[in-house]
């Protein structure tokens, strides 16, 4: 064998002792992160209520990272970083002006909200804003290839707001080729 076919054979054994070692680390972990990114044609929020009787619809565009701990049983959103196509102008606080933010974080609280149920299927979370609270609801679903997300809550006020999420997102590219190879690797394991 000559020197450079030697060279190479060692690059392909040390390659697959790294694959291997990774895949069989792949094998115990329960925790799965995925970066999701919001389809804007099919993710809004709709405002309804008020005494003039308001319904206005804004478009989301952006990304989420969700985090998954099987065992534990737990979920999170570790980043929201997500716009609507406008500002609203919201009350978050008892007693302070309202505040004016695009922010889908800001809007719902997701990243401070606590997973309350955990399935292969469908995620739900609860939530109470920190200085006014009201009530927040996420639920998220896995539908193919999509997440769904839901949510809701209201102004705690006589003349207060609902704000409804109901959005599609696809998880970025680089994420669903992970997935899908870890996914292949476990079956062939078995």
């Amino acid at each position: 064998m000559t020197g450079g076919i030697k060279k190479i054979l060692k690059k392909l054994v040390c390659t697959g002792i790294v694959i291997l070692a990774l895949l069989e680390c792949a094998g115990e972990a329960t925790t799965v992160t995925t970066l999701y990114e919001f389809l804007p044609e099919q993710s809004t929020v709709v405002r309804t209520g008020g005494f003039g009787g308001t319904y206005e619809s804004y478009t989301i565009e952006g990304q989420i990272q969700l985090t998954v701990d099987f065992d534990a049983g737990i979920a999170w959103f570790d980043q929201v970083d997500a716009t609507l196509s406008e500002e609203i102008l919201f009350s978050d606080y008892y007693g302070e002006e309202p505040i004016s933010t695009d922010s889908l974080d800001v809007l719902f609280h997701m990243t401070e909200l606590v997973s309350t149920e955990v399935s292969d299927t469908a995620i739900d979370f609860e939530g109470q804003t920190t200085d006014f609270p009201f009530d927040i609801h996420l639920g998220l679903a896995f539908v193919d290839d999509l997440v769904h997300l839901t949510g809701r809550f209201s102004e705690a006020a006589y003349d207060g707001n609902q704000y409804d999420l109901d959005a599609l997102a696809v998880p970025e590219p680089a994420t669903l080729f992970l997935l899908a190879f870890g996914a292949v690797m476990m079956r062939k394991k078995r």
